[in-house]
């Protein structure tokens, strides 16, 4: 991470050009003389500023031009710099180019990188994952500079509830490789939500799914379920890349790989799981490598719609009603949808003990001040529908037997020729036998 001391009330004791030279002395030890070139030659350029605007810890903005590169590690080990909350993230859309598509990890870099992070899972360095580093690292940039700036916003949660049930708190990168951190996500397979349940499975796993709710995309309840299939299988397994492995391909694939190979381990039993997860330990491995340490190679986040991820709870009571929600705190149905993943209609999922609905930040007050205008006006909404609802055309549908007419249909039913034309869009009065004829009773 690339980091820029702020002004504010406590004085930096170092000079610019002395963080320079130790920031220079250390890259030197660590990466290729030509990545060194190369990230200054991005990160530097008086033409092209890296960072449009960065706020100081009073709110003031104001443009910053990085010509050096200092890392989270760096910064730390120099030990003259100060805290690091006195420096401002840099971002930037600005990509990093690297020599044939590579970057310049070797096992002795990833080995000393790794060793500086408290990692439960076992962080191996090997061909593999090699080459999905040089992939997330090159062609996926774009990609990871935006998960690295969406993460401060997911991960918070993730590591509460990993914490909650004892697990290693890199396995929130899991939900990178799974979804780029996307709740509304869903595969062609039928997989959906930001971990990527199969419908079965989010079942097993206590997620309702329904045609007004899909709890596999509630970020909290589906970290929660992934949480709950990842322990058991850990416990079922002993090892934590199994278990990942188990996540992706399940479990009767990981047993039948074990009986093939004769091993227990991830490593051993590689040849003999599917292809996808082949590749998919090798990824959760890079990527975790990637998210920790993208700063030594200068990728640094990307600037993003923030406001998306900003929300905030309100509490709503029974039969509350959601278009009338969102308009009195001034957003659309849509927006607010956004901010409700595991909600598939605007129909609120109510339980019985009310129900948490989130709502772009800064607007939750609107919720409290309007509440009983909102209770009243939902109280006439909820009678309007069911008169709608009563008064709606229940819909039969009559199969034409041999013989029948058009005339003989209408009578039947009680109902016009000219009706059962326009119901069914039959323009003569040509009718064939097992068609089906949609009739409206009122």
């Amino acid at each position: 991470m690339c980091v820029i001391p702020i002004n504010n009330k406590q004085d930096n004791s170092v000079s610019l050009k002395t963080m320079k030279k130790h920031t220079i002395s250390l890259l030197l030890l660590i990466a290729p003389i030509t990545l060194l070139a190369s990230v200054r030659d991005s990160l530097s350029r008086a033409d092209a500023p890296l960072v449009n605007v960065l706020n100081d810890s009073n709110g003031a903005a104001g443009p910053f031009v990085i010509d050096t590169v200092v890392s989270v590690d760096t910064a730390l080990q120099i030990g003259e710099i100060g805290p690091l909350e006195n420096y401002a993230v840099c971002v930037s859309h600005e990509l990093v180019h690297f020599e044939l598509n590579k970057l310049p990890v070797t096992e002795e870099m990833f080995t000393y990188h790794t060793s500086t992070r408290n990692f439960e899972v076992p962080m191996e360095y090997n061909t593999l994952v090699k080459t999905q580093i040089d992939y997330f690292g090159t062609r996926w940039q774009p990609k990871l500079k935006e998960m690295l700036s969406k993460s401060k916003y997911f991960f918070p949660l993730y590591e509460q509830i990993l914490s909650e049930n004892d697990m290693p708190l890199e396995i929130k990168y899991l939900s990178i490789i799974e979804s780029g951190l996307n709740p509304f996500a869903g595969s062609r397979v039928g997989a959906v939500g930001a971990w990527q349940f199969m419908p079965a499975t989010g079942k097993m796993f206590d997620l309702e799914i329904s045609s007004i709710v899909d709890e596999r995309r509630s970020l909290e309840k589906s970290t929660r379920a992934a949480c709950k299939y990842l322990k058991q299988m850990h416990s079922q397994y002993g090892d934590w890349l199994v278990a990942l492995a188990s996540y992706n391909c399940g479990p009767g694939n990981v047993r039948k790989a074990m009986r093939r190979s004769g091993r227990k381990d991830f490593w051993g039993m590689y040849s003999y799981l599917p292809r996808e997860t082949q590749n998919y330990v090798p990824k959760f491995i890079a990527m975790t490598y990637m998210m920790n340490f993208h700063d030594a190679f200068g990728i640094t986040p990307a600037p993003i719609a923030d406001s998306l991820y900003r929300m905030e709870q309100v509490f709503c009571e029974e039969d509350l009603d959601f278009e009338t929600i969102a308009a009195k705190i001034g957003v659309n149905k849509e927006r607010l949808l956004k901010c409700n993943p595991e909600m598939k209609t605007t129909e609120i999922p109510f339980d019985g003990k009310g129900y948490v609905l989130f709502v772009p930040e800064g607007t939750s007050h609107l919720f409290y001040e309007h509440q009983q205008d909102i209770q009243s006006i939902s109280v006439i909404r909820k009678e309007e529908k069911r008169i709608a609802e009563a008064n709606r055309p229940k819909i039969v549908y009559h199969y034409v037997r041999s013989g029948e007419s058009l005339i003989l249909i209408a009578r039947r039913h009680g109902v016009t020729v000219s009706q059962l034309k326009y119901w069914n869009g039959i323009r003569g009065s040509t009718i064939y036998a097992k068609q089906r004829l949609k009739i409206n009773r009122g």
